[in-house]
């Protein structure tokens, strides 16, 4: 017999731990009964706030009378207070339940074994078994180190291999264990239900523009994202778009996906959805909305699935050039003269109608809508989630050759609270084609107008505009005389 007393650091102490769980006759195996894992059939609605409920139903053997059953391919982040479960057909009741997290590293896996009997078995050079070492495991609580007591010896971070039974508790991956009790021994159904994080969806728009009329071409994606540890293979998926109370948050860390390690998209599932629907109709489901996709997908862990919720939909859309210049209030009320000249340029938004009539008119998830022109980015922007009839205006970016030039050409104190201002704007355009220009000036409340060049609009109590129409390479002043109360 060979005593090893070499100390080993952690990568060899899991090396070493490459445990080889064994049976230990029928009662061990009656303790650790699995559940049928090629046969489960498995349903995700998923919320967009790293939220979501899984619901599986499973084969699993029962014994008659006390069973045991372990129940693995669970989620890492599951809420164990969420569990619920069901036997259509079975008189069979769970009695108790224990959610095992799973040990992530060699020291952490030694550490469930502390203390009980293992074999330690090793390598031979000739190819025939190794010798054979039965005794109880003494695992350091740092360090990955380790010893294995017989009656006689002491083995100290040996470099065999230990073997352990299969009823030892070293499970290392999420595992939900449940106690059963059953009438009557026989296969039954088993459903399971719970919720989770880390899963989530986002929905991501696309609006392609058309440069030579007013409309755009929309389309919608749903974006899966994984990250609760394992796989859910052919699911069929429920997108809710909606913020649902949640009475606690779950204790386990959240997990980002991030770029460094998500994996490539899988798209493969997305064609055969579009193939039966080009669009997910919304389902009103209480406060919310739910978009059932019609095909089943492989939700991988770690990665980033497509799916698509809305067809290509050719929308009217209005584009809107807006100059919003600095505020008289900013530029303070009492007498300096004129002010330096300023250049603002235009900001670009476009918005539409979600009607009927815009070829649109269904709840539109919240989502980031990207925006494209002859096939080049031209901005973004954020939609909340909108209802049918609602109206829908994104800002997207700066224009280059749209701006104004300002400054302020009198200013006179008439009394001790007011001071009359004259403004000057030119606006430029030198597009090829012509626009309409809004100007937008903020007064805090305090003004009235007293001489405009073009007529203006008084949006609130503290805003006026005035929409001026410009000619391709055209010049326009744009002036206005205002008494602010100070």
């Amino acid at each position: 017999m060979h005593t090893y007393t070499k100390v080993i650091g952690l990568g060899m102490a899991a090396a070493a731990f490459a445990a080889v769980m064994s049976g230990c006759g029928k009662a061990a195996a009656q303790a650790a009964a699995k559940t049928g894992d090629d046969a489960r059939e498995i349903n995700l609605t998923i919320y967009k706030d790293d939220f979501a409920m899984v619901s599986e139903a499973r084969n699993v053997d029962l014994l008659d009378g006390h069973s045991r059953l372990a129940i693995d391919q669970v989620s890492k982040q599951l809420d164990a207070n969420s569990v619920l479960f069901d036997w259509p057909g079975s008189k069979a009741e769970v009695v108790a339940t224990t959610y095992d997290l799973g040990v992530a590293d060699g020291s952490r896996l030694l550490s469930r074994l502390n203390g009980q009997q293992v074999e330690m078995r090793w390598p031979s050079d000739n190819g025939k078994p190794g010798e054979v070492v039965s005794g109880r495991l003494e695992a350091a609580e740092q360090g990955g180190n380790f010893a294995l007591r017989t009656k006689d010896k002491l083995y100290v971070n040996p470099s065999g291999t230990i073997v352990a039974s299969a009823n030892a508790a070293a499970s290392t991956l999420p595992q939900l264990s449940i106690e059963v009790e059953s009438k009557s021994a026989g296969s039954s159904k088993l459903g399971v239900s719970y919720l989770t994080r880390g899963m989530s969806w986002s929905a991501d728009y696309v609006a392609k523009l058309d440069s030579n009329a007013d409309k755009a071409d929309i389309e919608c994606w749903a974006t899966v994202t994984n990250t609760t540890g394992i796989p859910f293979p052919a699911a069929k998926l429920t997108l809710m778009a909606g913020s649902p109370n949640r009475a606690a948050a779950n204790s386990v860390q959240k997990q980002e996906l991030t770029e460094a390690n998500a994996k490539p998209s899988s798209r493969s599932f997305a064609r055969d959805a579009m193939a039966a629907a080009p669009s997910i109709p919304a389902a009103s489901v209480g406060e919310m909305y739910a978009y059932k996709v019609p095909s089943t997908a492989t939700i991988g862990q770690d990665q980033m699935n497509r799916v698509s919720m809305l067809g290509t939909r050719s929308v009217p859309v209005k584009r809107d050039y807006a100059i919003r210049i600095p505020g008289l209030a900013a530029w303070g009320y009492e007498y300096y003269g004129s002010q330096p000249q300023g250049r603002v340029p235009a900001t670009l938004s476009i918005s539409f109608e979600n009607t009927e009539a815009s070829n649109l008119g269904l709840p539109l998830p919240s989502g980031t809508v990207r925006v494209y022109d002859q096939k080049q980015f031209v901005g973004a922007a954020t939609i909340g989630d909108t209802a049918k009839k609602e109206h829908v205006h994104m800002t997207l970016s700066n224009v280059f050759d749209v701006y104004s030039q300002y400054r302020v050409v009198k200013s006179k104190q008439l009394d001790k609270h007011t001071v009359r201002k004259t403004v000057e704007a030119v606006l430029h355009n030198e597009k090829p084609s012509a626009i309409d220009v809004r100007v937008v000036e903020g007064f805090d409340g305090r003004w009235t107008t007293v001489e405009e060049s073009d007529k203006g609009t008084k949006l609130d109590s503290e805003t006026e505009q005035w929409t001026l129409h410009l000619k391709p390479g055209e010049e326009r002043v744009l002036s206005f005389t205002v008494d602010l109360k100070v």
